[in-house]
């Protein structure tokens, strides 16, 4: 009954009413374009790798700054649900340590960090997905520059996303 006490129960069979976005397309635009610009030199790190290779990464400082920048500072969040001896989402690991409750943290903080870096690499090439693609990379990393500054709050903001290979 619609108009009785309790609760209305809703056809399952029926589309939901859509929700309008909060967003202009304007907007959605911009933040795409944000999100598939790629990083500059300065944002990429290296370690030595197997077979003397070089690693390439984003820092994850560097990333969350980023994400700060593309998103605002209160435009994204992250949590830890749980945290599970597993290589699959994040890794950690740690040589000669003289506890294994350190061990065990220190794997702990590498392993969410490295999954939180991971999961934001899937919204873009500016929040390192870019470091994924060979061909930037090859171009890139010839590239000489200085580290990158923080900008005190008040100062101009450089821009941060302006390389291109093309």
């Amino acid at each position: 009954m619609p108009n009785g006490p309790g609760p209305v129960l809703t056809n399952p069979f029926e589309e939901p009413e859509r929700r309008m976005s909060e967003y202009t397309a304007m907007q959605i635009a911009t933040l795409q374009a944000r999100l598939d610009r790629k990083l500059g030199p300065e944002y990429i790190s290296s370690r030595p790798g197997g077979g003397g290779q070089k690693v390439h990464y984003l820092s994850a400082d560097k990333c969350i700054n980023l994400a700060n920048e593309v998103f605002g500072f209160n435009g994204w969040s992250s949590s830890i649900q749980r945290v599970d001896i597993d290589f699959d989402i994040g890794y950690g690991h740690i040589e000669n340590c003289k506890g294994k409750a350190a061990a065990f943290e220190k794997s702990k903080k590498e392993g969410t960090t490295d999954a939180l870096k991971r999961a934001l690499r899937n919204f873009g090439n500016v929040l390192g997905n870019c470091v994924y693609d060979k061909d930037y990379l090859s171009k890139v990393t010839k590239i000489k520059t200085g580290p990158v500054s923080v900008l005190s709050v008040g100062q101009k903001k450089a821009s941060l996303l302006t390389f291109s290979t093309g």
